[in-house]
């Protein structure tokens, strides 16, 4: 066999690759590596390299690390709080609601893993500050809360659920809804069963009836 039949094709340098998706394939592959290794620990070179493109390839689509990772965490907050809202059916009982609010968290959350892995990783730490758009972030983020209360008050006032403090209900369900540390994709159940089991045991509590 010729080298010439066994060498790679090649490409002019610095020039992207012709694929529509280009964009999505580059922040899913930056934010695995952001979610696995650390934002600090990740960089341009190493994206460029997971994707075989040269670099200037990649600063066509995205001229710096701090660009790539607010595209992914304002694509994962937007994402998450539209989906969300959008499966919810407010004249539903306030349980089917709040269940409803759950399941499509956790279907949002396993459907873009690594995008969202990365938000809530940088997110809660230093990686934060490197959200360019951090008020419109923080917008969807405060917009979601705010849905949460809405559905917790209607079920507070109707009778529903019992009385309690509100944003503190709320943080314990984001609690349970926080699966990034042992949750994986190719286990054994779907986000979605941990979701309605995590349903049953705030709605029915730990305490057995003994009467």
């Amino acid at each position: 066999m010729s080298a010439l039949a066994t060498a790679p094709e090649l490409r002019p340098v610095g020039r992207p690759p012709k694929q529509s998706d280009q964009r999505q394939r580059i922040l899913q592959s930056a934010a695995k590596a952001i979610a696995t290794v650390g934002y600090e620990q990740c960089s341009l070179a190493d994206i460029a390299a997971e994707l075989d493109l040269t670099r200037p390839a990649l600063y066509h689509y995205f001229p710096t690390k701090q660009v790539i990772f607010t595209e992914i965490a304002m694509g994962a907050m937007r994402g998450i709080s539209e989906h969300v809202q959008s499966c919810v059916d407010e004249s539903q009982s306030s349980a089917k609601q709040l269940l409803a609010l759950m399941v499509a968290h956790t279907e949002y959350f396993e459907s873009h893993y690594w995008l969202m892995s990365a938000t809530i990783a940088g997110y809660a730490g230093i990686t934060r500050r490197e959200i360019e758009r951090l008020d419109e972030f923080e917008g969807h983020r405060n917009s979601y809360e705010r849905f949460v209360h809405r559905v917790l008050r209607a079920g507070m006032k109707s009778g529903e659920f019992r009385q309690s403090d509100v944003k503190a209900t709320s943080r314990a369900i984001f609690q349970l809804l926080n699966m990034t540390r042992w949750f994986r994709p190719d286990g054994k159940k779907p986000a979605t069963d941990f979701a309605r089991e995590n349903f049953a045991l705030l709605s029915g509590g730990l305490l057995a009836d003994t009467k």
